[in-house]
């Protein structure tokens, strides 16, 4: 395939995606977020077809149908492209976590931003596929996964930590932000094997651990 020829399906109208993480969205953010799976697909497919290293932001803009500058008004690197960092940089995360913290309790807030994280998992069976698959491929991107992970998670815990309070408060977040993406990855496990969106799923999950998961 010519990685110079569009190949982003056209985008549905509102209501029409088919993906219940996108219910309920106002026009603009699902334009948005559409425009982003086109681009991570576009990156995926990229990948598949010429290797990681060869490809290029432009190769994936041009692809996804969208200008460079498009594709920096949503990922910070070619690289998050691939991987679908949704929830974005480091700094990022940590800044709405601590918006989220200024009206919400710590537990309620660090799940709102993970949960937030989720709703923009492309509920596509095929995309998922093609990533498992670009993955197995490109050992390096395990590392860049693993790297911008540790990142998000060092942001998150010092915001958590400055909300908390007593001797212990840095403890407390280290193991809340661990829980966290703990419950995170069980819910897109159980939104895999159940075929089940992966806000539901994440609900599913929550719900098991708040009522202790397994009771007498």
């Amino acid at each position: 395939m010519d990685p110079q020829t569009s190949s982003a399906p056209p985008a549905p109208e509102s209501g029409e995606s088919g993906d219940p993480a996108t219910e309920g969205l106002g026009l603009r953010e699902l334009k948005k977020r559409q425009t982003r799976v086109a681009m991570h697909r576009a990156a995926l497919e990229l990948v598949a077809e010429h290797g990681f290293t060869q490809v290029t932001v432009e190769m994936i803009a041009r692809r996804a149908g969208v200008s460079t500058r498009t594709f920096f008004n949503h990922w910070t690197t070619k690289d998050a492209a691939v991987l679908g960092v949704i929830t974005g940089d480091s700094l990022e995360v940590s800044d709405r976590l601590r918006a989220e913290l200024a009206e919400h309790s710590p537990r309620e807030a660090l799940r709102a931003v993970l949960r937030d994280a989720l709703t923009a998992i492309p509920a596509d069976p095929e995309l998922r596929e093609l990533k498992k698959q670009v993955m197995a491929k490109e050992p390096l991107l395990h590392s860049i996964s693993s790297g911008r992970l540790l990142e998000v998670q060092t942001e998150m815990t010092e915001a958590l930590t400055a909300a908390l309070e007593g001797d212990e408060a840095r403890t407390r977040a280290v193991v809340a932000v661990q829980v966290g993406f703990a419950l995170t990855r069980s819910a897109f496990a159980l939104s895999m094997a159940k075929g089940i969106d992966p806000l539901a799923a994440f609900d599913e999950v929550t719900d098991l651990y708040d009522a202790g998961i397994i009771e007498a």
